[in-house]
Formats: C-alpha cells, sequence, structure tokens
C-alpha cells in the first residue's frame, strides 16, 4: 500500500489527477449485456405473466406495438432512457436489439454517440413474416435497410476517430428476428450480408417450447434451429445466440464449430422458457456464454438482477427430478421435436466442411440426468455469485469478441469500469461485524446492491456517470 501512495502521489505532482477508492469502494470493470431490446423500455416491467407467442402474448400485445410505434420522432426519447438506465446500473457494453424501422433504429446510434456509451452492437430487426400487418417488412426492404443500417453505422463509428485497435463505440449486427419470422430467402441473404461486410450476427435460440414447435413446422428439412442457422450462414465468428435452452442433441456442439457464442438470459428463462441453461456444462463443452437482462422479457435493466437470477437458476438444475421427467422440450420430452430433422443446405450440395461437421455433432447433446445424485448436480451446474460476475464482465466480453480489449483489468485493455460502494441503506456493515472482510463486503454487493452503490462509471477511461 505504501508503493501504492508513493505512485500516486508522483502521478499528482506530474499533473495526473488520481482518484482514490473509499475504504468500502470497489473497483470492478464494467458489465456486459449480451442481450438486450432496447425498443422495448416503454413496456419493461410488463407482459411477463404472458405465453410468448399466444395471439394476446408477450409479441403480439405488447413487443410488436411497442417496436412499431417507435420511429425517428419518437424512438429517441426511449433510447435515451434505456441508455440512461445501463449506464446508471453500471453496463458498459450491452448486444442490443433496436426495432424493424431503420430510422428508428439510427436514432439508438445518435444517442449512444451523444451520450458516449454504452458500447454497442446494435441491430435492426428484420423480419419478413408472421408480424402484425404494418410492421412486417417485404424481404427486398428487409435487406435494403439492413445494409444501409449497417453501412451508416459503422460510418458513425469511423467518424468518432478511436485511437487503433479500440473496441468501436457502435457497430452493426444482423439482426434476424428469430426464425418463425423469416423466410428462407432472407435468411440467406442476411447470411451474404454477414459474410460481406463481416458483421456480428444475433439471434433467438430455442427460447420456448412454442417458438421451437412453430420453427419446426416452418423449417421441417432441417434437424434442428442452429441446423438452419447454419445453412444460411449466420452461425458464424463473430454471432451469438440467445436463451439456447431447449436444444436438440447436437446443437451445442454446432454452435461450438461454428464459433457462436450463447447469452444466458435468466430472468426471462423463467417466465417464457420454463427451463434454465445449463451454464456451467456449456463452458465445459467450449462454447462462450455470457449475460443477458433479455429486457423487457426480463423486468430489470440492471446485470446485478441477471447475475442473481443466474445463480439461482443454476440452483433449479440441482433439483432432484423423478426417473422419467424431462422439464426441456429436447429430445426425451414428452412431444418432443422429431430427432431425425434433416439438415440440407439451403441451395446446392453441402460442402465437405458440412459434412464433416454434421458427422462430428452427430449424437452429441447437453446431458440431462434425472437421476443424477447431489453432488453430481451440484458439480455439474451449480454457478457462485463471483461465477456471475464472471459471466457479466470477462466472459461476456469473451462471447462478444471483446475478450482481449474488455472484461477485465489486465494490462493493455480499455478502462470501462464501476465503482461500486458497500454502503447503506442496502449494505449494512457494522463495526466489529462477522462479514466486514472484502470478499464479505464484495459478497453483499453482488446479492444486495444496485444502482445506489453505483459511485461512477467509465468507458475508455472517460467517466459517463
Amino acid at each position: 500500500r505504501a508503493g501504492a501512495a508513493d505512485a500516486a502521489a508522483s502521478l499528482e505532482a506530474s499533473g495526473v489527477t488520481v482518484i482514490r477508492l473509499g475504504q468500502r469502494d470497489f473497483l470492478v470493470p464494467g458489465f456486459i449485456d449480451c442481450h438486450v431490446h432496447a425498443s422495448q423500455w416503454a413496456y419493461m416491467g410488463t407482459g411477463i405473466d404472458r405465453p410468448l407467442m399466444a395471439d394476446d402474448g408477450f409479441l403480439a400485445k405488447y413487443a410488436f406495438p411497442a417496436e412499431s410505434a417507435l420511429n425517428a420522432q419518437t424512438a429517441g426519447e426511449v433510447y435515451r432512457a434505456a441508455i440512461d438506465d445501463m449506464l446508471r446500473n453500471g453496463t458498459t457494453t450491452a448486444l442490443v436489439w433496436g426495432s424493424a424501422r431503420l430510422d428508428a433504429s439510427e436514432e439508438y446510434v445518435k444517442a449512444v454517440v451523444e451520450r458516449g456509451g454504452p458500447r454497442s452492437l446494435i441491430g435492426k430487426v428484420s423480419m419478413d413474416r408472421h408480424c402484425p400487418e404494418g410492421y412486417v417488412e417485404t424481404t427486398a426492404q428487409s435487406l435494403a435497410d439492413t445494409e444501409a443500417f449497417v453501412l451508416r453505422t459503422k460510418a458513425a463509428n469511423d467518424a468518432l476517430g478511436l485511437p487503433a485497435g479500440s473496441p468501436p463505440l457502435v457497430a452493426p449486427a444482423i439482426t434476424p428476428r428469430f426464425l418463425p419470422t423469416c423466410t428462407a430467402e432472407l435468411l440467406r441473404g442476411l447470411g451474404a450480408l454477414a459474410e460481406k461486410h463481416d458483421c456480428f450476427v444475433q439471434s433467438h435460440l430455442s427460447e420456448s417450447c412454442d417458438e421451437l414447435a412453430f420453427s419446426s413446422s416452418l423449417f421441417p428439412g432441417f434437424r434442428s434451429d442452429a441446423a438452419a442457422f447454419a445453412a444460411f450462414g449466420l452461425l458464424r465468428r463473430p454471432s451469438l445466440m440467445a436463451h439456447c435452452v431447449h436444444l436438440q442433441p447436437g446443437e451445442a456442439e454446432l454452435l461450438l464449430q461454428h464459433g457462436c457464442a450463447m447469452a444466458h438470459c435468466p430472468t426471462s428463462n423463467f417466465f417464457f422458457a420454463k427451463e434454465a441453461l445449463p451454464v456451467r456444462q456449456m463452458l465445459q463443452l467450449g462454447v462462450k456464454v455470457g449475460l443477458g437482462t433479455d429486457v423487457a422479457g426480463g423486468y430489470s435493466p440492471a446485470m446485478l438482477v441477471s447475475l442473481r437470477h443466474a445463480v439461482l437458476a443454476s440452483k433449479t438444475l440441482q433439483f432432484r427430478r423423478a426417473k422419467g421427467c424431462v422439464f426441456q422440450c429436447g429430445v426425451g420430452a414428452a412431444g418432443a421435436l422429431s430427432p431425425q430433422r434433416e439438415c440440407p443446405v439451403p441451395s446446392g450440395q453441402p460442402s465437405k466442411r458440412a459434412r464433416a461437421t454434421a458427422a462430428r455433432t452427430e449424437g452429441f447433446g447437453v446431458d440431462f440426468d434425472p437421476a443424477a445424485d447431489e453432488a453430481t448436480l451440484r458439480d455439474r451446474h451449480n454457478l457462485s455469485h463471483t461465477d456471475g460476475l464472471h459471466l457479466a464482465t470477462q466472459a461476456g466480453a469473451d462471447a462478444l469478441g471483446f475478450g482481449g480489449s474488455l472484461g477485465s483489468f489486465d494490462a493493455g485493455k480499455r478502462f470501462d469500469a464501476v465503482v461500486w460502494a458497500a454502503e447503506g441503506p442496502n449494505v449494512r456493515c457494522y463495526r466489529g461485524g462477522v462479514a466486514e472482510e472484502p470478499s464479505d463486503l464484495l459478497h453483499k454487493l453482488l446479492t444486495n446492491g444496485d444502482d445506489r452503490n453505483i459511485k461512477a462509471v467509465y468507458i475508455g477511461g472517460r467517466r459517463v456517470v
């Protein structure tokens, strides 16, 4: 500590501003939200009591109307609120969903540039069927607007003149909503755009049983949803699929083969998926997994809430399940999809690489063993709150392809950081208490902390909160 004090004094003597942390302050890397719908901010906290895809469900009653109401005149207010909420809760990087409106999605880019954060991979949503009249796109218009959004977003980031090698402040993401709302022609075109412009790709995968049943009926020629995305060129490095809780055998391995990461969205999974992602198994397999709030399917923009729910979700996977009881709707569950879905590519013959990938993934799947004993289930699934902190920081950076520049305080990385204060009224500390070690205070913040405990937020060394 004496050495640190001397170094600080030397820096101050040379004119450098030195910020000293308090006795109960913590400096942690900025949070990285790997799945968030900024276009749904206006109804955050509602709609989660409904099924995802019913006629009066979450999408039909809330998501589609809220998104379609956004335009160049109305979107700015919503997006500025979303940005302020994310930053106030310590989110410094986010993989963001806009709407299917080009002009509205561009308003998010403008708002981030004006505010200086959070760093955002942002997608204009693409969908050309099974959407409300007036919001559904034509295939040609969706592709044209997507390419325009890609080019304009890249130009907006280039105009900032960031240092060479710096992660972007804004970058485009190719964003097919999910298989039920996209035709094969649209998916094929989006895959071509991702390749042409070297873009990140994001979508939803295996989120709920009703979604899986619908996509299976629309794409019967594919063994799984992941196989369909792969065939259209939408599983690539870098890409990320949200949810992934009802995977067919071989899907996780297929994502791994293509370098596609997962966003774990535990809050919304409780409401819509009715199952939890086996995060530890995915990580052991080698799949990169980040954490997402999934607003507005998730009801809070705070990554701390998602972190806590990730821990709770890992506990549910340790519940003893009766023999023959399978909660997920993958292979083996009641009403499961057929494991025999074929997997042709959309046009032409499969490449040697595609055939080799199919052969490697045949017969593999995540092991849900209802007869496993308590110790086995704990070792297989348990996440601690510090594991959750890793998911919310470094793991998220890895999932988005920014692991070399964000997610920790390793030398050479950008200074995206949050200053936390372990103080009341929600974090209690008592002189002579039995839980006053730094590790105890950190755990109190992870379990009880919120935006009241965030004293400052930095992006690229610049204070934004």
